[in-house]
């Protein structure tokens, strides 16, 4: 059996990096006493309280003596620490605490894996962001360097590592060459051992990774063999501490610990995340059959060639002829998805499986074995979680929580049912070929959560989801499969209610839909453009100065959520209602 530990704390906050994210309390275990915050950790003592409810090194709790992670690391182990560092900067602009792993959840694990080390062996912090992603800036921004240089100035060599071969940089939607350094992974080959071995050569050819080169896609997958380039950081670790940033995410559903390890790849060009085509024709990159979006498709995989050989000018009409293809056959076919960003999307969750594979049984030189050549813990960080169109466009949402465990299916299955969302609709979390095969991800038939909160202690996985979840909103993709519980219970509580949106955009009008869909009563709109004032938005309806509000009006947002916070201010300056925000993401 293994333990999903779940520990939640009430308001609970991150600590400021001018804390260096050091303890508030001087604990009996911990090593630097002259190094003490005096702003409270809260980070810090959930970590720490999660340890004893899981019953680590039980004995010697509250001693000096006390080392929880002794049976995870041992003296002369080479630990990797594995954060998500997906990207330096929110796309949806509302702040970076729901993008990455928050460095003051890193700093607690270096501090307990130093206690286990005993002065020997090696700890790696590092990642693989995107090839666009700006790591100088993350680490400066967050807190990451500060901590790294904190441990320096203690004549601690703790490594921060950014695992990628290649970056680049975003320019007219398209991706420049900024820097190639070396080869920093082992190729692994995972052949026969694949989830994608087997599959027909005609549906291998159209594996896909938007806004790369398919042609190098295709030397790593094919009917002869299927590999990943990993770090050789990773490969090196006799200890893997998994710390996700628990996210919706378009591709996959969700991202947790098993998504996670993408992160593991040093060039993004070996990770299939989609098949070209529709459904109908053996695709999954979009549901509905179109002549022009099979052109789209095609004009894409040349200007991605065309970028690859540095021929940009080409490659920018490419672009532009690709976006009105594009354009054209959405508009034609109504397609609401593209490139995999969507619930029938049935190919990530076999490139997700195939890197916990090889984390788990690739030794260091990267041949795979018959048994598991690590060790793996994971700490969740939840204290701040992101919703709506993850995994680069998250929305915040606050659980408070941080969550502990071992084994990765069943952490992201407890995971997953507490954001609100049913696992066994989610192939990452549910196929039968992670687990159903020699190199298994899972060996546990049964799990256990612990948990300070009532409702989640010594639950199912399915109750929680069904009663106890805490509703974060899928992503546009997803939400045909998943629902939206967020929405069906503002719904329910509307009923019977004449409801007014703020927004006469296309996020107003999407509330609109959505609320007049599931029978609530939307008798108008209002907005601070002025031009839109007394004209019918949807349905006869129209849209009104904010400053006509009366007293006691109810008002559903339809905005973009980094304006949230301040229209939520004016309506009840005005003395409305405010009771949520629905939009498109």
């Amino acid at each position: 059996m293994t333990n999903v530990c779940i520990n939640q704390k009430e308001n609970a906050i991150y600590p400021t990096k001018n804390t260096l994210f050091r303890p508030s309390i001087a604990y009996p275990e911990y090593l630097f006493k002259e190094d003490i915050s005096n702003k409270t950790n809260d980070v810090y003592e959930m970590i720490r309280t999660g340890f004893y409810m899981l019953g680590f090194d039980k004995e010697n709790f509250n001693t000096p003596n006390w080392n929880p992670l002794k049976d995870k690391i041992k003296p002369g182990d080479n630990v990797l620490i594995k954060p998500n560092m997906v990207l330096h900067s929110n796309i949806s602009g509302c702040g970076e605490e729901c993008l990455y792993t928050h460095p003051s959840l890193v700093a607690t694990i270096i501090d307990y894996a130093l206690i286990a080390l005993k002065g020997t062996g090696k700890i790696i912090v590092g990642d693989a962001p995107l090839q666009e992603c700006n790591f100088e800036k993350l680490i400066d921004e967050s807190g990451y360097r500060n901590l790294i240089d904190y441990y320096k100035k203690k004549k601690i060599d703790i490594e921060l590592v950014d695992f990628r071969n290649v970056k680049t940089y975003e320019k007219n939607r398209l991706h420049y060459l900024q820097e190639e350094e070396g080869d920093k992974g082992v190729v692994v080959q995972l052949n026969e051992n694949s989830v994608f071995y087997g599959t027909e050569d005609e549906k291998i050819k159209n594996l896909r990774i938007t806004n790369y080169d398919p042609r190098i896609l295709q030397k790593h997958h094919n009917a002869t063999k299927h590999e990943y380039n990993v770090s050789k950081y990773v490969l090196d670790a006799d200890v893997i501490i998994n710390m996700p940033k628990p996210k919706t995410h378009r591709k996959a559903g969700v991202t947790i610990s098993l998504k996670n390890l993408v992160g593991i790849n040093a060039n993004k060009e070996y990770l299939p995340h989609h098949s070209l085509g529709s459904v109908e024709e053996g695709g999954d990159a979009y549901s509905n059959k179109n002549y022009y979006l099979s052109k789209a498709n095609e004009i894409l995989d040349l200007r991605n060639e065309l970028v690859h050989n540095k021929d940009m000018d080409i490659a920018s009409l490419a672009e532009k002829l690709y976006e009105v293809l594009l354009n054209k056959g959405k508009k034609i076919s109504d397609e609401k998805y593209w490139e995999g960003s969507w619930y029938g999307n049935n190919t990530i969750w076999k490139t997700i499986t195939d890197l916990n594979r090889i984390l788990l049984y690739a030794d260091k030189n990267g041949i795979i074995q018959d048994y598991k050549q690590r060790k793996l813990f994971i700490v969740g960080d939840m204290i701040v979680s992101g919703q709506k169109e993850g995994p680069l466009e998250p929305v915040p949402i606050y659980p408070k929580l941080v969550v502990l465990g071992d084994d990765p299916l069943y952490f992201d299955r407890v995971v997953c049912s507490i954001m609100g969302f049913n696992y066994k609709l989610i192939p990452s979390l549910s196929s039968p070929q992670i687990t159903q095969c020699e190199h298994s991800i899972s060996n546990e038939k049964e799990y256990h959560i612990i948990s300070n909160n009532k409702q989640w202690n010594n639950n199912s996985c399915e109750e929680i989801f069904e009663k106890y979840s805490l509703e974060f909103q899928p992503t546009m993709g997803w939400i045909e499969k998943l629902g939206n519980k967020y929405v069906d219970r503002l719904a329910q509580k509307l009923a019977d209610k004449d409801v007014y949106i703020f927004g006469a955009g296309i996020n107003g009008k999407y509330a609109a839909s959505v609320l007049k869909n599931k029978g609530v009563k939307v008798i108008g709109f209002f907005d601070n453009n002025k031009e839109l004032w007394e004209t019918m938005v949807i349905d006869g309806i129209s849209c009104h100065n904010p400053a006509t509000i009366k007293r006691g009006t109810i008002i559903v947002g339809g905005i973009k959520d980094r304006y949230e916070s301040e229209i939520k201010q004016e309506i009840l300056k005005y003395g409305g209602i405010y009771v949520g925000n629905i939009n498109r993401g």
